[in-house]
């Protein structure tokens, strides 16, 4: 595991189970066992709920970070973990993921706590306001309490569908902060530290993955990254993350396709400064189609950052293009071919004959549209043919690469388009010498 801390342990537990367990300690003696139950990500170089939170430190008390599937029964993971551990803590908390039904078999239209065990008063009545949406809270009961130890306090944390990655993870990680803290084992002031994410040798990543974000996007740039480029970690991030610094410890980010219109609304003014303070102080940024769309200035609410409107219509339809890579692109993605083929839809056409765009002096081709799709009434967009499907610009310190197509949809892009998120992400690097 990537946790290079003298207190935390990581435990070999029976390889049948295929489990892994994580063991923080505080600094001092004494506090309460918190059990932390997730499913644990399916490549290791994402960091996932469990290796976020395994950057916690500890005052007092111990935190078991435990490798857990959803379909794993509960009580038999809590008494396989007594027997062979001799783990008996005083609270457990399940990082469920999606929860679309209540028990009863209603759809869920919010996230939702499930009380195990004997809770007092309204001791969560408070996380609806922690997490600014409304908040699903109920006593477990019948056979979902069956069995359950009542000394152990327990809470199942759910989302409803369509709730992101990123999302889900902010959920969870904020309330396991706040239990903690309320448990006095962490500083009372404590907040999650977002710079305890970087690791020597390893570059980190910020996937947005949140409002304006199409469901395929995220997946296929951690799919690109994996296979192309060994020293990257990545971390998924929604608006709220942004807005609370979440950027910081990141060497670039990624914002794939969906509706840039989205992403702004997503990221509300203080994120989209931020952003920009991202960039300018010598963070990578790429943009793929929608995204793409959100880094120029096409719209109020877009980031600005390349002063470039693209042309109307904005939709001018889907399908298979071919790109042709200019001199300077087949250098940056090393390219062994110089013609691809690959998904276009709806991404944004910035006319070089456009008077608009003329004031951006330092945006550079790096590929241009060969072919053309056709819209939704039949008409063939030849306009686009010869104007720029992938651009690169110097923003501060910082690197922009804008995809106006959907190469990341396809693996055998993948090379390539590694070696481009490599170019956005060497920019700290490249300044410190």
């Amino acid at each position: 595991m990537l946790i290079p801390s003298l207190l935390a342990v990581v435990l070999s537990v029976c390889p049948a189970l295929s489990r892994e367990i994580t063991v923080l300690r505080g600094r001092n003696a004494g506090g309460p066992t918190v059990l932390f139950l997730a499913e644990r990500s399916s490549h290791e170089r994402f960091l996932c709920i469990l290796a976020q939170l395994a950057r916690l430190e500890l005052e007092h008390g111990q935190l078991w970070l435990v490798e857990n599937s959803a379909q794993q029964p509960l009580l038999e993971t809590l008494a396989d973990l007594a027997e062979r551990h001799e783990l008996r803590p005083d609270w457990m908390l399940w990082h469920r993921g999606i929860v679309a039904e209540t028990g009863g078999g209603r759809p869920r239209s919010e996230p939702s706590l499930l009380l195990l065990g004997d809770h007092t008063g309204n001791t969560f009545d408070h996380v609806s306001q922690l997490w600014g949406v409304p908040v699903a809270i109920d006593q477990a009961d019948g056979d979902e309490a069956a069995g359950f130890d009542e000394q152990l306090k327990g809470l199942v944390i759910g989302s409803p569908s369509g709730t992101r990655v990123s999302r889900q993870i902010r959920y969870t990680r904020e309330l396991v902060v706040d239990l903690l803290r309320r448990q006095e084992m962490l500083a009372r002031d404590a907040r999650f530290g977002w710079e305890h994410l970087r690791q020597p040798g390893f570059r980190l990543l910020a996937l947005y993955d949140a409002e304006g974000i199409g469901g395929g996007g995220p997946p296929n740039v951690q799919r690109v990254v994996f296979s192309g480029l060994r020293d990257v970690l990545v971390y998924r991030v929604c608006g709220e993350d942004i807005r609370d610094g979440g950027l910081g410890p990141a060497d670039g980010a990624v914002f794939p396709g969906g509706s840039g219109r989205g992403i702004g609304d997503g990221l509300q003014a203080e994120g989209r400064a931020r952003l920009k303070e991202f960039i300018a102080a010598g963070g990578g940024y790429v943009g793929i189609c929608a995204g793409a769309y959100f880094a120029a200035a096409g719209l109020e609410n877009y980031l600005h950052a390349v002063h470039m409107r693209h042309s109307q219509p904005w939709a001018r339809g889907r399908g298979q293009v071919e790109l042709a890579f200019t001199e300077e692109g087949k250098t940056l993605f090393g390219a062994e071919e110089p013609v691809v083929t690959t998904r276009y839809n709806n991404g944004p056409v910035y006319l070089a004959a456009d008077e608009q765009n003329q004031q951006e002096q330092e945006f550079v081709v790096l590929a241009h549209f060969q072919t053309a799709v056709r819209d939704r009434g039949g008409n063939l967009r030849e306009e686009m043919v010869g104007e720029a499907a992938i651009g690169k610009k110097g923003y501060g310190q910082g690197r922009i690469l804008m995809i106006s197509p959907h190469p990341e949809s396809h693996s055998r892009h993948d090379a390539w388009l590694a070696r481009g998120f490599d170019w956005m992400l060497r920019t700290r690097e490249d300044d410190a010498r």
